[in-house]
């Protein structure tokens, strides 16, 4: 109804109602906050989750309607009808703009529970937005080099362990994680710069989406396999495109992948079983192919298969800071932590399966030592 208005004015506008409904939507979550530092009983936090949901759902809501306020926005969007989620799910998708977040709580509104992101720790200074992410218990992780692990080897566990209490919160309270599987938005010169062999999509990182479907794959009624594109926009000025009002058109596609299939196929030791391993990354690359794939097709632009010495050249890529926790096999970079708006809720390293953890710590000691 807006969108007439210059793109300036949509800019100011949207970013002081957005200020504003956030702040009012802060107030009970930073209340929720200390009753649960001084209540840390059952009834009280079953209460204000209750709370958070409800105050996630009004919010969502209150997206999708500045979005229908102020842009013109076509969408175009498949298989999202048969999405009913009541307990615990994953969301994986491909990455492209900071609005990215913003999309996938609005497309799946009302029809999943909280979602929650791995969060880069210098986030938690952002005003309000870094208290209440605080306050809902998501993981804020920090990336330590390997000379400061070697300096001080406490430091290997600080991401284990947070990502080890969010997996577990989703067990405890119903909870969407959301796991951007390249690590990174997609542009054109980054894929080029890590020898990516998809053409639309950057690497997928294997070992973080691994280790957290060891925790919490029983758990999960569903994995949301998202696909997002945005054709009409330039994908790294999506968000601003977005408060300017000139948000032209959304295509997003839903998979849904059920329950018995992660049980079956996507659960198992992925840091000690190395024929799970190897199983697991090949269905992530044949899932990832086809998302490739997907979006040349709905991009409408030809697709060319990579070449093997692309690939290959791709899996033997040398990353700049490995993750402390997992050592990667030579055909998967190392998985970097989730990144939030500006660069967000990527991806984290998430903790190991509880009856492995031993292990996990121990592989973490040696290969933090080895390097």
């Amino acid at each position: 109804m807006l969108s007439f208005l210059p793109g300036p004015i949509l800019l100011v506008f949207n970013l002081v109602v957005l200020s504003v409904v956030t702040l009012i939507l802060a107030l009970p979550i930073f209340v929720g906050a200390l009753i649960r530092l001084v209540l840390p009983v059952k009834p009280v936090l079953k209460l204000l989750d209750s709370l958070y949901q409800f105050i996630f759902w009004t919010w969502a809501h209150f997206l999708s309607f500045e979005i229908a306020l102020t842009n013109k926005t076509k969408w175009d969007i498949a298989g999202l009808d048969q999405v009913k989620v009541k307990g615990a799910c994953m969301i994986i998708s491909n990455h492209l703009s900071w609005a990215d977040i913003v999309m996938l709580i609005v497309l799946y509104r009302g029809r999943i529970p909280i979602t929650k992101f791995f969060l880069k720790h210098s986030l938690i200074y952002i005003p309000i937005i870094g208290q209440v992410c605080f306050a809902l218990g998501m993981p804020f992780l920090r990336r330590y080099t390997r000379s400061e692990i070697l300096k001080n080897p406490k430091l290997k566990t600080k991401d284990l362990d947070a990502t080890r209490k969010a997996c577990l919160s989703v067990i405890e309270h119903p909870t969407t994680l959301v796991n951007f599987v390249e690590g990174t938005r997609f542009t054109k010169a980054k894929a080029k710069a890590q020898k990516s062999p998809y053409q639309n999509l950057m690497p997928p990182k294997a070992a973080s989406l691994a280790v957290a479907l060891g925790i919490i794959g029983p758990k999960l009624d569903c994995i949301l396999n998202t696909t997002l594109q945005y054709p009409k926009n330039d994908g790294g000025k999506v968000f601003i495109d977005l408060l300017k009002g000139r948000l032209h058109e959304v295509i997003a596609r839903v998979e849904v992948i059920p329950a018995e299939t992660i049980q079956n196929e996507l659960t198992g030791d992925y840091m000690s079983d190395k024929q799970f391993k190897r199983r697991f990354t090949q269905k992530l690359r044949e899932l990832w192919q086809a998302k490739d794939e997907q979006i040349a097709q709905l991009l409408g632009i030809a697709y060319q298969r990579p070449e093997p010495e692309a690939e290959a050249k791709a899996a033997a890529a040398p990353v700049a800071a490995p993750d402390a926790a997992t050592k990667p096999e030579a055909a998967e970079p190392t998985p970097a932590p989730v990144e939030a708006q500006p660069e967000t809720v990527a991806e984290a390293q998430p903790a190991a399966p509880e009856s492995s953890e031993a292990k996990v710590a121990e592989a973490a000691a040696s290969n933090a030592e080895s390097k």
